[in-house]
C-alpha cells in the first residue's frame, strides 16, 4: 500500500514538472482575473468620489456667487451712505429732528 502512495506521489510530482507552464500559466490568468476584478471596483469607487466632488464644487460656486452678489448688494448700500455724508453732508434723522406728519 505505501509503495502505491509513493508511486502516486511520484506521478503526481512528475506530471506537475511536465506541466509546469500551463500551471503557471493558468496562476497567472487567475491573478490576472481578480487583478482585474480589483481594478473594476476601485475605478468603480473612483468615479463615485469624481461625481460628489464634481456635485460638491457645483454647490460652491454656487455659494460664491450668491456671496459675491451679496457682497456688491452691501458694498453699494456703503457707497451711497459714503456719499450721502461726505459730498452731500447728510446725516442719520434722529428724534429732534424729526417730524411726523398726519394725513387726515
Amino acid at each position: 500500500m505505501s509503495d502505491k502512495r509513493d508511486n502516486l506521489l511520484l506521478l503526481i510530482l512528475a506530471d506537475l514538472r511536465r506541466n509546469f507552464f500551463v500551471l503557471l500559466l493558468g496562476f497567472a490568468i487567475l491573478i490576472s482575473a481578480f487583478y482585474n476584478i480589483y481594478i473594476t471596483h476601485e475605478t468603480r469607487e473612483l468615479i463615485t468620489k469624481k461625481e460628489q466632488l464634481s456635485q460638491q464644487k457645483d454647490n460652491l460656486m454656487i455659494e460664491k456667487r450668491n456671496l459675491l452678489i451679496e457682497e456688491h448688494t452691501l458694498d453699494e448700500h456703503s457707497r451711497i451712505r459714503y456719499i450721502a455724508r461726505k459730498k452731500l453732508s447728510m446725516s442719520q434723522p434722529t428724534k429732534k429732528n424729526s417730524v411726523l406728519v398726519e394725513l387726515p
